[in-house]
């Protein structure tokens, strides 16, 4: 066998991997000892993700970040599309409150989307909902309600770029919340290793 066919044998070889790779599920892996445990959800919305967290008053707050053009003022088309993607853009942090788990699931279930629970920390939940809503009340003043997705964004300090996408935010909320991830995240592909 000539060197040029191991060559490309060996490229054809490593791009199955990496293909494969890609589109298979990154696994989250919930905290194994979770003192006053309490169930947090994922929203999986084909290509984004949210974070839906326990309010401790019965309520549910959905935490979700994106591109503001984008994701917040619903600037669709194909030049914000491929902007938000290849050039760092302003981010926007987004949330909505739920009554109740069942109202969260007959929207989830209306749209056809994926629903996914786990168990964390009281506390660990209690940290990280003090930091969201910091994060969300230090630009107050840009807030603004999108009447399509339901939530109220406002934008963000960070950047939104294709590296630092709605997925790979709710991985360092997950990473807060001491889960553990494995696998390669780009898009919401997210499964669940329950113990």
């Amino acid at each position: 066998m000539s060197l040029y066919r191991i060559a490309k044998l060996t490229f054809l070889v490593i791009v199955c991997i990496l293909f494969i790779w890609i589109l298979s599920p990154a696994t989250i892996v919930p905290p194994a000892d979770t003192a006053e445990a309490l169930t947090i959800y994922i929203a999986d919305y084909g290509l984004h993700s949210e974070l839906v967290l326990p309010s401790g008053n019965g309520e549910l707050i959905q935490y979700a970040y994106g591109d503001w053009n984008y994701f917040a003022l619903n600037q669709q088309d194909l030049k914000n599309g491929a902007t938000a993607l290849f050039i760092p853009t302003q981010g926007t942090l987004g949330r909505q409150k739920f009554s109740n788990i069942v109202e969260l699931q007959q929207i989830i279930q209306q749209q056809n989307y994926t629903l996914l629970s786990l168990v964390v920390a009281r506390n660990k939940v209690t940290q990280l909902l003090q930091l969201l809503d910091q994060r969300f009340s230090r630009n107050i003043s840009t807030k603004i309600e999108n009447s399509q997705t339901g939530l109220t964004l406002v934008k963000d300090e960070r950047d939104y770029t294709f590296l630092h996408n709605s997925n790979h935010e709710i991985v360092e909320w997950l990473r807060a919340l001491d889960c553990q991830i494995y696998g390669f995240v780009m898009w919401a592909n997210f499964r669940v290793k329950h113990s």
